[in-house]
């Protein structure tokens, strides 16, 4: 009985310990990169991505992620082919949702009348993949 309550304490302290330091998040946006980038040499290239993270931590400027403003711009043009300057509140919802912002302003600036601008996505964007792809708290 004694080694099944050890089992559980150490299994919920590793829930725990891999929750507060962001570890699966982590390793999930660390292997995605390597997958999508395929580097020469892996090893050097999550050096470089961990040693970017760590500036990013300390400055709140770059973030290692698979989506850079061009793919933003992307896939804005995908959703707004005729170039109106604006694209509806579920594109932007359903958008934001594919790339793996999970966390966004439900109601931005236009959503009222169902028109996001591209500066309203981006931000939005830029803002939710900081917060997904930083794997530490900001």
């Amino acid at each position: 009985m004694a080694d099944t309550t050890t089992g559980n304490v150490r299994e919920a302290d590793t829930k725990t310990y891999l929750q507060r330091h962001r570890i699966i998040e982590l390793l999930d946006n660390m292997t995605s990169m390597l997958i999508y980038n395929k580097p020469d040499d892996p090893k050097e290239y999550l050096v470089e991505q961990l040693e970017k993270l760590k500036v990013s931590q300390q400055t709140g400027m770059y973030y290692p992620c698979l989506f850079d403003e061009s793919n933003l711009q992307a896939i804005f043009g995908m959703l707004d082919p005729t170039k109106q300057g604006f694209i509806t509140k579920e594109q932007y919802s359903e958008a934001l949702r594919t790339i793996g912002v999970k966390d966004f302003e439900l109601m931005p600036t236009g959503g009222d009348v169902d028109k996001i601008t591209y500066e309203t996505f981006l931000a939005e964007a830029k803002n939710g993949l900081t917060k997904a792809s930083a794997t530490f708290k900001v």
